[in-house]
């Protein structure tokens, strides 16, 4: 029986003494569906809805639609109109007519069904009263159930089911399989699972409620023009920097916010419209420099140079000749992740204020993220001021990301619990891709991320999974998001960045001796969710 229990809310007498004696009377290979309902769309009228009282089915004889009319019934011939208790009522006959074949259109939809003959008939039933007299060509009486054969309800199912069989036994393939397909169809069981996407949004909602509460530490040290801020992955450095930046421009300031990594470069000047600001210049270090000395002339035959001695010695001395010759000069410089940068350049940036020994000079950064071994000290000789709590990993991920974390000051994670980290062992490069176009299927399809929510970073040869597809889904260096590719790069392009999902490849250890600050910065890139792809036999 479906339901196993009669609803409360069926208000029909004759429906519920029906399911009463079906549940009594049938046999156990029987299956019964009470109230049962769709919707039928047709191209020209649109969706309409249906519904049948009853829906019965047996393996070896077919599907039997049953329309109930309680009361008692009357027909009036001369107007072909029925009657229940003298109250006008639907044709009980057409009405059973149409949702059989309604049905039989929605079954035949299911790919199970498209091909296979459904032995299907209809019937209808008056438990209420003994019919007598003539009935309409499409009323027989061979399928009328009425009070008299409610008594020996079993044989009357199976005379139905014969009438509308005919003598062919032997015609299509009813059986239990077909049945528990029908139980599909007809009284499907919902099995909801939690998405993630849902509890992230949640998360997200609290990230940023604590990210507005770190900002008001410029509040504290607004009256301050020189200030070093430490703080490790996840503290806030990026948005202190760019707040910070932005208020200094709001009150009048010409201000050069600048970074080492290109990308977190490209991603600042997408912020608070800042390509329409006045006197607000978003660079990278070298990306400042090679502005200003091409504006003056000035720029450098790069043969002649090795690519260490262009970028950390050549680079600064032309920076500094082309803002002389430019008169290039702003108010403030905000340097964000500031461990990347070397102390000859620091010093140089310093020179592009109006005023070097007292302008505005912020310097945010994280001595354990210095993945590039730059030789440094912090360029100010005040005590830094440190941040002490995480404002964007999970708990969970800032615990897994401690594992990495060598500096002396460590910050709290004071965000939701969050999801477990995901770590997943392969054996081979095939395996990895495996592994990996299952877990994206897991995400986007099953969990409902963006392809925009994902980033896979990994810890070395980066043109192994670059420009693949893996699965369903392309992943570029340089994705284009809006042909929903999905971003994979090394963890030193994605520094200083962040992202919903993070998928950590290719973590086998190497010899290198930043290598745990490597996973250090990759790993606390996740925002939400932490998945670790790595070699087997690794823990």
């Amino acid at each position: 029986m479906f339901p196993e229990r009669m609803r409360s809310d069926v208000k029909s007498y004759a429906e519920r003494r029906l399911y009463q004696a079906f549940k009594e009377q049938l046999p156990d290979d029987f299956t019964v569906f009470h109230q049962v309902r769709w919707q039928v769309r047709h191209l020209n009228s649109g969706a309409r809805d249906g519904e049948v009282d009853f829906a019965i089915a047996c393996p070896h004889l077919g599907i039997l639609i049953l329309e109930v009319k309680g009361g008692v019934i009357t027909y009036n011939s001369a107007a072909h109109k029925w009657y229940s208790y003298n109250q006008q009522i639907q044709d009980p006959f057409e009405q059973a007519c149409d949702s059989k074949y309604n049905l039989l259109g929605r079954l035949k939809e299911q790919y199970y069904w498209r091909k296979r003959w459904i032995p299907i008939g209809h019937a209808v039933a008056f438990p209420d009263t003994r019919i007598q007299g003539r009935l309409p060509l499409d009323a027989p009486r061979d399928i009328i159930l009425d009070a008299i054969q409610l008594q020996n309800l079993s044989d009357w199912i199976q005379a139905v089911f014969n009438y509308w069989r005919g003598h062919d036994r032997t015609r299509g393939n009813f059986d239990a399989n077909s049945i528990r397909e029908l139980v599909k169809i007809l009284s499907p069981s919902i099995v909801s699972e939690s998405v993630l996407i849902s509890k992230i949004g949640t998360e997200a909602q609290e990230f940023k409620r604590l990210t507005e509460e770190q900002i008001n530490i410029l509040d504290l040290l607004s009256q301050q023009r020189r200030v070093a801020i430490s703080g490790c992955a996840g503290s806030g450095k990026t948005i202190l920097a760019l707040e910070k930046a932005c208020r200094l421009n709001e009150q009048g300031f010409s201000v050069l916010l600048t970074c080492f990594n290109r990308a977190l470069a490209q991603y600042l000047r997408k912020q608070k419209n800042i390509d329409r600001r006045l006197n607000m210049h978003v660079y990278t270090f070298h990306g400042i420099c090679e502005k200003l000395f091409r504006e003056a002339g000035l720029a450098p035959e790069k043969n002649r140079f090795t690519e260490e001695e262009l970028f950390n010695r050549v680079y600064p001395n032309l920076l500094l000749e082309a803002a002389d010759k430019l008169n290039w000069r702003v108010d403030a410089v905000i340097v964000d992740e500031g461990q990347d940068i070397c102390e000859d350049w620091w010093l140089a940036m310093k020179c592009l204020l109006h005023d070097p020994d007292n302008g505005i000079f912020y310097f945010f950064y994280d001595d354990n993220q210095n993945i590039f071994d730059r030789h440094w000290k912090p360029p100010l000789e005040e005590a830094p001021f440190s941040l002490t709590k995480n404002c964007r990993n999970t708990q969970k991920i800032h615990s897994y990301v401690l594992q990495f974390y060598s500096g002396q000051n460590l910050t709290q994670a004071v965000g939701p619990i969050g999801q477990d980290v995901e770590i997943f062992h392969y054996d081979n490069d095939p395996q990895l891709k495996k592994t990996l176009s299952r877990l994206l299927h897991y995400l986007v399809v099953k969990q409902g991320f963006s392809h925009r929510d994902i980033v896979i970073l990994t810890t070395k040869r980066k043109q192994t999974l670059q420009n693949q597809i893996i699965g369903q889904f392309r992943i570029k260096a340089d994705p284009n998001l809006n042909l929903q590719e999905i971003l994979c790069n090394t963890i030193h392009h994605f520094k200083g960045l962040e992202s919903p999902v993070v998928i950590l490849v290719e973590t086998e250890r190497t010899n290198a001796n930043n290598f745990n600050k490597l996973l250090y910065v990759g790993t606390s890139r996740a925002r939400h969710h932490l998945i670790v792809l790595q070699p087997s036999g690794i823990k």
